[in-house]
């Protein structure tokens, strides 16, 4: 798949990783040119952008041309630059793009770690407390006798 046939605006998501870790962010095509170059509105994490231009990441971009049906480029390059005073991305292949399926992965939103929810119930821990605590007092009951 060329880049000129990508459709404006496409739904597309930019994979980057390194070291066996990787994280997924969503983005908005808004124009093409020169069948090399993909321009998307910037990528945004807790109202911060995100920095592509970290040495050492390998990126990859799928871009969804229909429902259920996804292209892929790799090993492109992204940088962000300014336009009357608006930011957004641009990316550039040296490749076409290849039929791919969606990634699994969940497209990072927050940086904030996710409170991790008790297994344990606190109700269930008053509970055995109390027993607990009736047991102790009974016990020490005993013993004064």
């Amino acid at each position: 798949m060329n880049v000129e046939d990508i459709p404006v605006p496409a739904m597309a998501a930019i994979r980057v990783s390194k070291e066996g870790k990787s994280a997924l962010f969503e983005t908005t095509i808004i124009q093409t040119t020169d069948n090399k170059y993909i321009y998307t509105m910037p990528v945004r994490v807790d109202n911060k952008l995100v920095n592509f231009e970290a040495k050492g990441l390998l990126k990859e971009i799928k871009i969804e041309f229909a429902p259920f049906e996804f292209y892929e480029w790799r090993n492109i390059s992204i940088i962000r630059f300014v336009e009357d005073g608006k930011s957004y991305l641009r990316i550039r292949t040296t490749t076409p793009g290849i039929r791919a399926m969606a990634w699994s992965d969940k497209p990072v939103t927050t940086s904030k770690k996710k409170k991790k929810e008790n297994i344990i119930k606190q109700e269930a821990l008053d509970v055995v407390n109390a027993a607990q605590a009736v047991q102790a007092e009974r016990t020490s009951e005993g013993d004064e006798t």
